[in-house]
C-alpha cells in the first residue's frame, strides 16, 4: 500500500482551496472542519469529479493528476471507492446488481457478490431495489459496492450522517471490521466527533480551504494548534485572555498560572481540559454550578465563572456532587491548561506539514 500525496490549488467564486496533504499508506484519515471549509471539495478533486487549477495528485508511483504535465486520469482509472452521504445507489438495479456494478465479469463475480451480501447481512435482500430498503440497509449496500472492487483508496463523505443515530454505531462497527479484513487507505469526511474518535487513526483539520493541523488522532485532540481548531475538536473550556503578567493569564473570569509563559505574543486563549479539576480549592476560580448531568458512572458539571463564561467539569468518583446553584472555587492544575493563539499562526502551520508524516 502507498500514501496518497496531493498539493492542490482550486478556486470558484467566493472560495479558494490551497492545500497539501500526504495521507498515510495505512489506516483511516478523518477530515474535520466547519461546513464550507473544503473537505468535500478535496474529496471530489482527489476523485477526479472536479479539476484543480494547479497542482498534482499521486498514489504511490501512479500520477492521477499533474497540471504541469497535463495528466488528468478519469475517475474510473484512479481505482478508488467513493461513498457519499446519500447512498447514491442505482435505482434501476437490485441490491446484488449494485454490488456487482464495479466488479469484472467472470465466474467469480457472482461468488464475490454473495460474499459481500453475507458479510453485510444483506443476503435476504439481493433481489430488492434500493427504494424498498431502510437508510441503514442502503448505506451497507453502498459500502459493499465501494469495497467490492478492492479499490486502492477509499473516499467517504459523511457516510453515517444520513441514518438514525441508533444505527450509526452498528455501521461504524461493521465498517471497522471490514477495514481490518481488507485494509484500504481511507479518507473520511465527517462532522461527527464520535466518527473521528472511534474510526480515525489520523486527523486533518480543514479550515478556509487549508489544512490547519494534521497528525495522529490522539495527538491532534490533545494538542490543538489554535483556539479555532480546539473548538472544532470539541474542547469545551476556552477562556479569553485579556493580558499576561509573567506566567499568569488574566481575564474577566479571574486568573490562572500556567506552567510557563507561552512563546510568542499571541496566546489569546487558554484551553482547559475538563478532567482533573478540583472543587473547593481556596485559591481557585470562583464558580457557580448551574447544572449536574449524571449518566451511569459519568458525572459532568456545568458552571459559570464571574464574567458568565461557561465551563464544564468532569468529576472523578471520589468527589462529592455539588448542588445546582451552589458556589465554590475551582482549582486548575498546570497540566490541564494549554495556552493557544486565537487563530492560525505561522508556527501553527508547522504542525500540519504533510511531509512530516
Amino acid at each position: 500500500m502507498n500514501p496518497l500525496i496531493a498539493d492542490l490549488a482550486f478556486s470558484r467564486p467566493g472560495f479558494d482551496l490551497r492545500l497539501a496533504i500526504r495521507t498515510p499508506a495505512t489506516g483511516i484519515t478523518a477530515l474535520i472542519g466547519p461546513s464550507g471549509g473544503g473537505k468535500t471539495t478535496l474529496l471530489r478533486l482527489l476523485a477526479g469529479l472536479e479539476r484543480p487549477q494547479a497542482g498534482h495528485i499521486r498514489h504511490g508511483e501512479r500520477i492521477w493528476f499533474d497540471s504541469a504535465r497535463r495528466i488528468d486520469l478519469a475517475p474510473g482509472r484512479r481505482r478508488l471507492g467513493f461513498l457519499f452521504q446519500q447512498a447514491a445507489l442505482f435505482p434501476h438495479l437490485s441490491v446484488a446488481g449494485n454490488i456487482a456494478y464495479g466488479l469484472p465479469s467472470g465466474a467469480d463475480r457472482e461468488r464475490e457478490v454473495a460474499r459481500w451480501l453475507a458479510r453485510l447481512q444483506l443476503a435476504g435482500f439481493a433481489a430488492r431495489r434500493p427504494d424498498s430498503l431502510s437508510g441503514g440497509q442502503r448505506q451497507r449496500v453502498a459500502l459493499a459496492r465501494a469495497l467490492a472492487p478492492r479499490p486502492s483508496v477509499l473516499l467517504l463523505d459523511e457516510p453515517f450522517s444520513a441514518v438514525d443515530p441508533d444505527l450509526r454505531q452498528s455501521l461504524r462497527l461493521a465498517f471497522l471490521e471490514l477495514m481490518l479484513e481488507q485494509p484500504t487507505p481511507t479518507l473520511l469526511v465527517t462532522h461527527d466527533l464520535d466518527d473521528v474518535r472511534q474510526l480515525a487513526d489520523w486527523v486533518g483539520v480543514v479550515i478556509d480551504g487549508g489544512l490547519r493541523q494534521f497528525g495522529p488522532m490522539a495527538e491532534v485532540f490533545a494538542r490543538p494548534v489554535d483556539a479555532e481548531v480546539a473548538r472544532i475538536l470539541g474542547w469545551p473550556n476556552l477562556l479569553q485572555v485579556d493580558h499576561w503578567e509573567g506566567d499568569v493569564a488574566h481575564g474577566g473570569w479571574g486568573w490562572v498560572r500556567v506552567a510557563a509563559r507561552p512563546e510568542g505574543p499571541r496566546a489569546e486563549v487558554i484551553a482547559i481540559r475538563p478532567d482533573g479539576l478540583r472543587l473547593g480549592d481556596a485559591l481557585g476560580l470562583e464558580i457557580e454550578i448551574t447544572r449536574v448531568i449524571a449518566l451511569a458512572d459519568d458525572r459532568t458539571l456545568l458552571g459559570r465563572l464571574p464574567d458568565h463564561t461557561a465551563i464544564q467539569i468532569r468529576l472523578d468518583s471520589r468527589t462529592p456532587t455539588p448542588r445546582p446553584g451552589s458556589r465554590t472555587r475551582l482549582g486548575i492544575p498546570h497540566a490541564a491548561i494549554i495556552p493557544l493563539p486565537g487563530r492560525a499562526t505561522d508556527a501553527a502551520a508547522t504542525h500540519c506539514n504533510p511531509c512530516s508524516l
